[in-house]
């Protein structure tokens, strides 16, 4: 099939593709809703409708939607809009490749790899972890609904920034700081863990900008003050969920929570990232010129270290909710490393030599390897398989 050919299938099949899995998550969500007990389409998104509906615990901006549909009389279009959130995380993650590729790429290709991006689980041993979920690390989670809005919202804050920080040397529009600044301060209020691990790298590449002096010193300190917003909204957000109650707050416990599931925290650790290591550990020379790596690859850094480091105290202590940062970097290095396998495939295999081009087809088996793992997980939910999938 030629090229043309090609990129004309993917330009139809894409979409109806995404339309298939949001469909599929609209029916899994729906599902979800009328969970009570047992293992069988077990799910957060009881709990959080309880705590929003009958407590009226405003910590998120998942809470407040539920609120707003209770009292409408509308709870059914729940599972709706969090298929819609589905989508949203396809529609922005296809935005970051294109704008990662300079929108060169086919966009039937991109939109096709973006749904892949959103469904790739960890390569899965059996006896290494709990099961294909608990004791694994993955950006492909559908349980959660904070989660599920912070993961849509996230790739949207990157691709904004991404955007200013490519054309700060130049400008900084005061309608695009305000525009990247509420953005960024939704993503923090519907989960704060993205801020998080996203945040301090930010900072790093803005103290590389005043030591290059890539732009005016006024200009980088203003673009720096977008964050105020969001250290307010975590700061409320502490409020509401340890100030009412003694026994809860962080501890400095390296290794608790992450090896709460699992006796084999390195293997797990690689075998949940295996095809973004191997292309990284393939352009190790070139990671400090590819700003695009190197931020993808800094910001689950920082979120793996703040999963390892700190956990927090009494009945939430094994919840593990540090691991949400680390979660959202993983779909991150698994885009970057994506787009520059495809890269190595079409513009640098030929040329390469044979141990090189050896790497570069076990890099394609492992990518295999995490899409039926993820296939196979996101299947075995839609047939009512728990989320945690013990065993």
């Amino acid at each position: 099939m030629s090229r043309e050919k090609l990129s004309a299938t993917f330009k139809y099949i894409a979409p109806v593709l995404v339309l298939v899995y949001t469909g599929m998550c609209i029916f899994l969500y729906y599902r979800f809703m009328g969970w009570e007990s047992g293992s069988v389409y077990e799910s957060d998104l009881p709990a959080h409708i309880s705590l929003a509906v009958n407590d009226g615990l405003l910590y998120s901006l998942i809470s407040l939607i539920i609120m707003g549909l209770n009292r409408a009389g509308a709870m059914i279009a729940l599972p709706v809009i969090l298929g819609g959130f589905a989508a949203l995380s396809v529609f922005f993650a296809d935005k970051l490749i294109q704008e990662i590729t300079d929108h060169k790429a086919d966009k039937g290709f991109t939109l096709i790899a973006a749904l892949f991006l959103n469904i790739f689980m960890p390569c899965y041993i059996r006896g290494l972890s709990s099961g294909r979920y608990m004791g694994m690390h993955t950006s492909s989670i559908w349980h959660n609904s904070t989660y599920l809005m912070m993961k849509w919202m996230g790739l949207w804050t990157l691709l904004i920034y991404l955007r200013l920080e490519k054309s700060i040397a130049d400008k900084l529009e005061i309608k695009s700081y305000i525009y990247f600044t509420l953005v960024l301060t939704l993503t923090t209020c519907a989960k704060p863990n993205f801020f998080l691990a996203a945040a301090p790298v930010m900072f790093i590449f803005l103290v590389a900008d005043l030591i290059t002096k890539k732009a005016p010193v006024g200009r980088l300190i203003l673009f720096a003050s977008s964050v105020i917003p969001s250290f307010i909204v975590i700061y409320l957000q502490n409020n509401v969920l340890f100030e009412q109650k003694e026994d809860t707050g962080l501890i400095f416990a390296p290794g608790r929570a992450m090896c709460a599931h699992t006796g084999y925290l390195i293997p797990v650790s690689i075998l949940s990232i295996a095809f973004p290591l191997m292309v990284m550990i393939f352009h190790i020379r070139d990671l400090a010129k590819n700003r695009y790596m190197l931020f993808a690859w800094l910001c689950a850094g920082i979120g793996y270290l703040q999963y390892f480091l700190f956990t927090e105290e009494g009945a939430r202590a094994l919840d593990a909710n540090l691991s949400w940062g680390y979660a959202f970097t993983i779909i991150l290095i698994f885009g970057i490393s994506l787009v520059q396998w495809t890269d190595d495939i079409k513009n640098r295999f030929a040329g390469m030599k044979i141990l090189s081009k050896a790497w570069i087809v076990l890099s394609g088996c492992v990518l295999l390897w995490h899409t039926w793992c993820g296939v196979l997980f996101f299947g075995r939910l839609l047939s009512g398989v728990s989320y945690m999938m013990w065993g």
